[in-house]
């Protein structure tokens, strides 16, 4: 995709495994004609069962890589200047990394706490924000888009700084509206990332109107929409994108004890 005769930039967070939902945003924006800066903490990846394969992070797409720690609150002015420097004033952002751990309500720790909304709510205000105030359309019209979940039993932690984001998006796509800059989110349900056991993937794939499990390309090619010229019209949505599990989930609440 070209606008004129100037390649779009954008940048994309949380793009450090090749498992993950942002490295196929990253393989799907360049497909499209986009040059892409990326970064990521593999610090956080170490710290999850499937591991980090640290490689992978500098493997992902043909742009630069930045490593930061996004729950610091200087990190996205750093973020910016540094993707910046390396492929120019940025047209787009999309916002995939994120902060995961279980507890419920009842063995939630404040620290944890504090670090989801840190990672997953306030570093999503911050970088629209530094996106808003460095954008100047000349790479074209902005687009902000944001990878979300509606999970909370279990995860509470998790859920309630997600829910933030949600809030976050809706009030960024009427502010910034008038700077020609559109902002959505993506809701792609369950999608294998590396974290689903065989179980899980039974339960998915029963519980799914497709019969299968996302993955990551699903949500890929609605984030590569939404930053395309062709979703100029989009904004201040939550788009759920999940195959239809919501919509088995709804069924599944409303069955009553002799339905089971």
């Amino acid at each position: 995709m070209k606008y004129g005769l100037v390649v779009p930039a954008a940048l994309v967070t949380g793009a450090s495994r090749r498992a993950g939902i942002a490295a196929a945003v990253v393989a799907a924006l360049e497909r499209d004609g986009w040059v892409v800066a990326r970064t990521g903490w593999r610090p956080y990846d170490a710290s999850e069962p499937w591991g980090s394969q640290p490689e992978e992070a500098e493997q992902i797409g043909a742009g630069c890589f930045v490593e930061i720690d996004l729950a610091e609150p200087d990190a996205p002015a750093r973020l910016f200047d540094a993707a910046e420097s390396a492929v120019g004033p940025l047209a787009a952002l999309v916002i995939a990394h994120t902060e995961s751990r279980t507890g419920g309500v009842l063995d939630a720790d404040p620290a944890s706490f504090d670090r989801h909304v840190a990672v997953n709510a306030r570093s999503v205000l911050l970088l629209i924000a530094e996106f808003a105030r460095r954008f100047t359309g000349e790479r074209g019209s902005g687009r902000v888009v944001a990878l979300t979940s509606d999970a909370l039993h279990g995860e509470v932690a998790y859920g309630a700084s997600k829910a933030a984001l949600d809030r976050i998006v809706v009030a960024a796509a009427a502010e910034l509206g008038p700077l020609g800059i559109t902002v959505n989110a993506v809701n792609p349900g369950p999608t294998d990332t590396g974290w689903i056991s065989p179980e899980l993937r039974e339960r998915f794939e029963q519980g799914t109107p497709l019969g299968r499990v996302g993955q990551p390309e699903d949500a890929a090619e609605l984030v590569a929409f939404l930053c395309s010229p062709r979703a100029s019209w989009i904004t201040g949505q939550v788009i759920v994108s999940d195959g239809g599990w919501s919509v088995r989930a709804v069924e599944r609440r409303a069955r009553t004890p002799l339905d089971e």
